[in-house]
């Protein structure tokens, strides 16, 4: 009975010990808690072992205690994590602005880059300091010089959209360049999109569809949606079904309309006008305007929906309202001579 004493003591003991430890400090190279090493880039280490599994609902919380503590001792990289932390509230982490943008500052001034493309993100958005559009630019301008593709990319959105500067097509190819040297898919797709358009370059629509293969490839919906539209104008239509299937199950609601398109009509496939239905359904669900008079239609003709004229009248209404579309025009004087 003693000797059962002792050992339930002394794993009592060992525990408390553990969880003392683990509040206070770090671990030793056994993997032990050892309280009196105060070592930065251990605690950074595993602060991102915390991050990185997946498997705890906890790990946010837990990786913020570690990050924390190796930010207070100067760890740069610590100090990044922790600003990102602070910035999206990830977990049950409080989410604070002011927090994240002090710990971007000084992660920048160690040369993190890639705490300055999210400081010039606070800047544009005036997240905890006031807007400042000078600002914001140069920290994405400096993040993208460094490398870090988000910043690549972004300067190729800046410059393409005329955004914080002047509308500028060069500028915006070498931005979406660099960051698709590095396999940026958008940037892949965007590159594309100014092949196939001519904007900053010569048209290129062999250079164009190569780009848009290595977008979609890489998943990226746009990418697999205008890869099928260029296969189906050269009458690819096995090619142009698989891309438009696979941006259709990532919700593309261009592609969604595109498969009611092709049920609807029956041309390259037998007529499906269930799965028609369905894929207008989607595609209106996701905001695609076009969708709306195929609906229209599906209820003018009754296609797997009991006809009611009211309902179809409504679809044309609203599409004739959206595009001042001569063929919604046309239904509803249509219906309004036929009293449907």
């Amino acid at each position: 009975m003693k000797k059962f004493i002792c050992f339930f003591t002394a794993g009592l003991i060992l525990f408390a010990s553990n969880v003392f430890c683990e509040e206070n400090g770090q671990i030793n190279q056994t993997g032990q808690i050892n309280q009196n090493e105060k070592n930065p880039v251990r605690q950074y280490e595993i602060g991102m072992m915390y991050l990185n599994d997946e498997e705890e609902k906890e790990n946010p919380v837990r990786a913020f205690g570690w990050f924390k503590k190796a930010a207070m001792q100067g760890h740069a990289r610590a100090q990044y994590e922790l600003a990102g932390l602070y910035a999206s509230g990830k977990g049950d982490v409080k989410q604070n602005d002011r927090e994240a943008f002090k710990w971007y500052k000084k992660a920048t001034e160690q040369g993190v880059g890639e705490a300055k493309y999210y400081l010039g993100e606070m800047y544009q958005n005036a997240r905890s300091v006031p807007k400042n559009d000078k600002l914001a630019l140069k920290y994405y301008e400096e993040s993208a010089v460094y490398g870090y593709i988000e910043a690549q990319y972004t300067m190729g959105q800046l410059y393409y959209t005329g955004t914080l500067v002047k509308k500028d097509y060069e500028n915006a190819h070498k931005w979406f360049l660099k960051a698709s040297e590095q396999k940026d898919k958008r940037a892949q797709y965007m590159l594309a999109t100014m092949y196939k358009l001519g904007q900053g370059v010569d048209k290129d629509m062999e250079r164009a569809v190569e780009l848009y293969k290595e977008s979609a490839d890489q998943g990226y919906d746009k990418a697999q949606n205008d890869l099928a539209d260029f296969y189906y104008s050269k009458a690819n239509y096995k090619s142009a079904l698989r891309w438009y299937e696979e941006a259709a199950n990532q919700g593309n609601t261009d592609a969604e309309y595109s498969l009611g398109q092709i049920y609807y009509e029956g041309e390259i496939v037998p007529n499906n006008y269930a799965a028609a239905l369905e894929y207008f359904r989607r595609a209106f669900a996701g905001g695609n305007d076009d969708a709306v008079y195929m609906l229209g239609m599906m209820y003018y003709k009754g296609y797997m929906v009991e006809q009611d004229y009211k309902e179809a009248f409504d679809y044309f209404k609203r599409y004739a309202e959206l595009k001042n579309d001569s063929d919604a025009e046309y239904m509803l004087g249509y219906m309004y001579e036929n009293g449907q």
